[in-house]
């Protein structure tokens, strides 16, 4: 007995990856147009086979239901870009918390200058500075801290112990171990959030007029 010959021909294998192509370089309509055009300019004595024009339409149907579906998740996924923006309208004069160095200072309120320290410390020390990064308050911390998150209480004073204008202030702080040796701090930013901007990669804008995305915010107050 003959062995049994496979149905699918190298020449339409072929024929369904230059479909593919077509379809994607073209376009589903203008494709279909030339396909319809081809058929109707065939030699009737060499007609195109069955076989060729069967396996022709269902690679383009799968391509064209393909195309559909990603048409669909585009349209998910901008829906839930719309919510999520929508959903910003709530922080609006909110406190966020971020990674930086930036604290607003209100009528009466008493910041904290938050921070984390890599390792433990025997010695801290705490600038304040201002908007023409002018060191206006001195804070030291004297004693051994542990390796982990810290809060300072600032009282909005400078050193002569007066109140400071409202407004973002600037900190910096400098860490020693119990060898003198300066040790990693990493400090975080507590703003109001001022305004919007919607469709941007970073559409929370605070006071001091930063912006950041809504990955970056670590907490809300």
């Amino acid at each position: 007995m003959d062995p049994v010959t496979p149905t699918t021909s190298t020449s339409t294998v072929t024929g369904q990856g230059n479909v593919q192509a077509a379809v994607s370089e073209l376009g589903s309509d203008v494709f279909l147009r030339l396909l319809v055009t081809q058929l109707q300019s065939q030699d009737p004595t060499n007609p195109v086979q069955n076989e060729d024009f069967v396996a022709q339409l269902a690679q383009f149907t799968t391509l064209e239901q393909a195309t559909h579906t990603t048409d669909l998740l585009e349209q998910l996924v901008n829906q839930d870009s719309e919510r999520s923006q929508l959903n910003l309208v709530g922080l609006l004069g909110r406190d966020i918390v971020t990674e930086g160095d930036i604290l607003t200072l209100d009528k009466e309120n008493e910041p904290g200058l938050s921070y984390v320290l890599d390792e433990d410390t025997r010695k801290l020390k705490v600038q304040v500075l201002d908007k023409d990064h002018t060191v206006v308050r001195n804070l030291d911390v004297n004693q051994i801290q542990k390796a982990g998150p810290h809060e300072v209480a600032w009282d909005g004073l400078d050193d002569a112990g007066d109140r400071l204008p409202e407004g973002p202030y600037q900190y910096v702080i400098q860490a020693l171990n119990a060898k003198d040796q300066e040790v990693k701090v990493m400090t975080f930013s507590r703003e109001k959030v001022a305004s919007l901007l919607p469709g941007t990669e970073e559409p929370v804008v605070v006071a001091s007029g930063r912006t950041y995305s809504t990955e970056q915010i670590f907490s809300i107050r």
